[in-house]
């Protein structure tokens, strides 16, 4: 029966795959489609968010609050995000201003000490989540032309525009947390600036990668990459004699990434002092163990041992529910040694690719594709190592996610699949959220399987990018530069379980 499964989803597959031939026989038409499934994507997500009143975090509609009372943040109330982040929660907020009722302002569910999520004034509250939403898909328009434009310069076969575009529109429309939080703006930028990269324009890539550490904290993560970018370009018989031959444009990126955030910062220090900018940062040190998360999933699912019971609760700091269980004081210790450890094997992989390709017949488009899969293996590992993990954060992990292409069919299957099934299952999570906070066990698997699945879209990166050398290697002596679209064997060729 499984393998009758797999067959006919083969199938489809392969129907689906001369469908897109036939359309991208035809670059008009292959627009228009593209077009049309972003409108009715988005069109069911903002109607969604009117049907449901979904709108964005509550804590954002506070920081407008405070803002329209002429409140200034840092300074006059603390906030938990960078400036480039607070910027986006305030820009839908000013148009607002001038409508009186619909303006927003301090609500009075903020004043005490929280226990559960806030509900603001509904018509204040729904006007300020539909400017907020308006501007969230202006940016995911953006990212879409940034999709296609990458996918047009470095994608290769299998991976045009309009196939790299449809992933992007399905993964997010599949997230479905695209209009209640800002993560993809840091997913734009980080896209933004691979490919700066590919035209050469090292002063925009770093600048990408620093406005987008302004927005979400650990995009900074990204600066080895981009280091090795550069190494992976040259020839020489050392890494001492790539870096000689590269240090103007390694110079030039470090300087411009440290004047966008140092002069950010000063600003900030300037209008409210160090302390607002220290409590921004370390924040996120005291934050709980959020539900969500790898770490809480672990403890749910020891929770039936002996003397390891769980139990919930609800962080008013952050808004988030939280996990509290024997095991809750070892987390941070054991999250720290994570992300040590997660970051190495993304930059080890990397560093094994860049060291490869520095020999390859095409060391440009090979160094652009490393720059893409080694950003999002980063990414990843600093998500899958958070002590919080909600179905958002992966909005900052797609727009580069939809134009990896892998050299090896399988992982390629393995990584679109595993991505796929993380958003799925990240909806699921949702569906479930009142049983989970119950510990019901038939919803912690569903937040297993969703937890699993992001781990394996990180694993499919670094063993993808740890194999690079081969199949890279291999390709280039086996025909030179892509050209064509057509019979691309990484998309064609159906996941292992269907052969």
């Amino acid at each position: 029966m499984a393998r009758t499964f797999a067959a006919r989803v083969y199938t489809v597959q392969q129907r689906g795959l001369l469908w897109l031939e036939t359309l991208e026989a035809n670059p008009d038409r292959a627009r228009r489609v593209l077009i049309a499934a972003w409108t009715i994507t988005r069109a069911i997500l903002f109607a969604g968010m009117l049907i449901a009143r979904a709108y964005c975090d509550p804590e954002f509609y506070h920081y407008a609050g405070q803002l329209a009372a002429g409140h200034l943040p840092y300074r006059d109330f603390p906030v938990e995000y960078p400036p480039l982040a607070m910027l986006l929660l305030l820009l839908p907020a000013l148009p607002l201003l001038p409508l009186g009722p619909l303006a927003p302002k301090p609500d009075p569910d903020f004043s005490g000490v929280l226990t559960t999520l806030p509900a603001p004034d509904p018509l204040r509250y729904g006007a300020y989540g539909v400017s907020f939403a308006l501007m969230i898909l202006a940016i995911d328009a953006l990212t879409l032309w940034l999709v296609t434009r990458t996918a047009r310069r470095i994608g290769g076969p299998g991976l045009t525009p309009l196939r790299a575009g449809l992933l992007y529109v399905i993964f997010i429309f599949t997230s479905g947390a695209l209009l209640q939080k800002f993560d993809l703006a840091a997913g734009t930028l980080c896209l933004a600036a691979i490919l700066a990269l590919a035209y050469n324009r090292s002063d925009l890539a770093w600048g990408a990668v620093a406005l987008a550490t302004l927005v979400k904290g650990f995009p900074v993560l990204l600066l080895p990459i981009l280091f090795g970018y550069y190494l992976c370009r040259s020839r020489p018989a050392s890494l001492l004699d790539a870096v000689r031959r590269r240090k103007d444009a390694l110079i030039e990126g470090a300087v411009t990434f440290g004047a966008i955030v140092a002069g950010m910062t000063l600003l900030v220090v300037l209008l409210a002092g160090v302390q607002p900018v220290a409590n921004t940062i370390l924040y996120h040190a005291d934050r709980g163990t959020e539900m969500e998360s790898v770490y809480a999933n672990l403890m749910m699912l020891l929770g039936w041992a002996p003397h390891l019971g769980v139990y919930t609760a609800f962080n008013s700091g952050d808004l988030s529910a939280v996990i509290q269980s024997p095991l809750d004081a070892w987390t941070a210790p054991i999250a720290a040694l994570a992300l040590a450890a997660a970051l190495a094997l993304a930059y080890a992989a990397v560093w094994r690719a860049i060291q490869h390709a520095r020999g390859a017949a095409q060391p440009k488009l090979v160094s652009e594709r490393i720059a893409l899969a080694g950003a999002a293996a980063v990414l990843l590992a600093f998500e899958i190592s958070f002590r919080a993990l909600p179905a958002h954060y992966l909005l900052a992990v797609i727009p580069l996610a939809a134009v990896v292409r892998l050299p090896q069919p399988r992982l390629q299957a393995r990584w679109v699949w595993s991505l796929l099934l993380t958003t799925v299952f990240g909806q699921g999570v949702v569906a479930v959220w009142p049983a989970l906070l119950l510990l019901r066990p038939w919803a912690v698997l569903i937040l297993t399987a969703r937890n699993a699945a992001w781990i394996v879209a990180f694993v499919t990166l670094v063993l993808a990018l740890w194999r690079w050398p081969r199949s890279e290697r291999s390709g280039s002596r086996a025909g030179g530069r892509d050209t064509g679209v057509r019979h691309d064997q990484q998309l064609t060729r159906a996941p292992a379980s269907a052969r």
